[in-house]
Parts: structure tokens; sequence; C-alpha cells
């Protein structure tokens, strides 16, 4: 009999947000995976260092962050044989996730690979936008106000397009290395004023000031966990 592969959205770093569900998973997991980049560290595995037991398995899953392609495709192959191993051993996997598991994330892709012969259950999280927003203590959205959900990495001229909505606020993820390209499209749209950049939310090194600001001091680019919020212009 197969195990349950359960996908736990964990938030965007502070353990406290969690859900009970979450905890009650973690807590019981014979085994736990999660993604690993190039430095051997995982900032999800640290969420859930506190709630995991001592005679855990652990799988770090080597997922190369920013690959595209058959690269990246080739990771996901791998990590999926990974876990399917286990689960078809009888034992449930934890898969941690950042955030929530079907927003941008890596367990969309494995889930696809292994929900043919496994079951599989999510646990959905706290989005970086919610919490970024938090964060910030002000409302992004309100009474008839669309919210848009945009990859900074998507085509430029798409880019600029939804951007040119400004009636529409906009939560912009994976910008990082994309940051000049973002700012261009809010610069052009008339919408950069309305913008602000969130660096490494709840983490050691946090950062929350205008992209303004941003745009002169990072030569371009944004640290590797950083979102932009832009609000409706009034």
């Amino acid at each position: 009999m197969s195990g349950t592969l359960h996908g736990l959205g964990l938030g965007p770093g502070d353990p406290e947000l969690i859900t009970l569900r979450s905890w009650r998973v973690i807590s019981l997991a014979p085994v736990i995976a999660y993604p690993e980049g190039p430095s051997g560290r995982s900032r999800v595995r640290s969420i859930a260092a506190p709630f995991m037991p001592d005679d855990v398995e652990e799988l770090p899953l080597s997922i190369p962050f920013g690959a595209t392609g058959a690269v990246l495709e080739d990771a996901y192959d791998r990590a999926a044989a990974i876990i399917s191993a286990r689960l078809d051993e009888g034992k449930d996997v934890a898969l941690l996730c950042l955030g929530d598991p079907l927003t941008y994330g890596t367990f969309g892709k494995l889930a696809a690979r292994l929900a043919r012969s496994h079951p599989v259950r999510v646990t959905p999280g706290i989005s970086a936008p919610q919490a970024a927003a938090a964060r910030v203590g002000r409302t992004l959205v309100e009474g008839n106000q669309p919210l848009k959900l945009l990859p900074a990495t998507m085509d430029e001229d798409m880019l600029l397009a939804e951007c040119m909505n400004r009636h529409a606020a906009l939560a912009i993820l994976k910008v990082g290395e994309n940051l000049s390209r973002v700012c261009d499209a809010l610069v052009r749209s008339g919408r950069l004023d309305q913008a602000l950049v969130v660096e490494e939310l709840d983490g050691a090194d946090e950062r929350v000031l205008p992209l303004r600001e941003a745009l002169s001091s990072a030569d371009g680019e944004a640290r590797y966990f950083s979102l932009v919020l832009v609000w409706p212009r009034a």
C-alpha cells in the first residue's frame, strides 16, 4: 500500500505562521522532504526544524533554482523518483514548501509526476503577498479592485501590459535578478511610486523599502526571496 505525499505550505518564514495541520503532519511524518539549493541550505527546512521528530528521515532534494528547460525538468524527475521510493515502501512523505504549495512552487511539478500512482494531500499556506501586505500594514485590495499575481520572469511586453492597468493591485514574484525589468515596466506605466519591494520576508535580513530606493542601490538585482507589491492608483 502506498504512502501519502503531503504538500505542506509553511508560509514565508516565520514558524508561527504554519497551520496546525502542517504542524501535525510534520510532527508525525516518518519522512520529510524539502528542496535544497546549490548552497546546501534550505530555508523551508529551517521553518519546520522546531517541529521535526528527532528520528525522522530527511530527503534533501537538489533543485537548481533559477534553471530552466531540460536541466530543471531532469532535477524534478530525480526528486520525484527519490520520493516515490519512500511512498512505495508505504511511508508517508511530508514535502515542505515555502508559502503556498500550489503557487509558483516546487510542489506542483513533483505532484504532477507522483499523483498518477500515489495519493496526494495538500495543506495550503500563507503566501508571500499576503504576509508582505501584513508586514507593511496596508490593505492590498478592497471593494471591487482586482489583484494580479505576476511572475517577474514573464515576457517583457506582457509584464508591461499588466502593469498598465492602474486600477489593479499587483504582486510580482520571482523578482531577484529581474528587478531592473520590473522597475522598467513600472516606470513606463507610471506606477513606480506606488511600489514597494520586500526582501527576505521574516528572515534575519528582511528589508522593506520603496522600489525607487531599491533600484538606486541594488545594481538591477534584489535578493533571491523578493517580491514587489504595487498598489492601485487612486
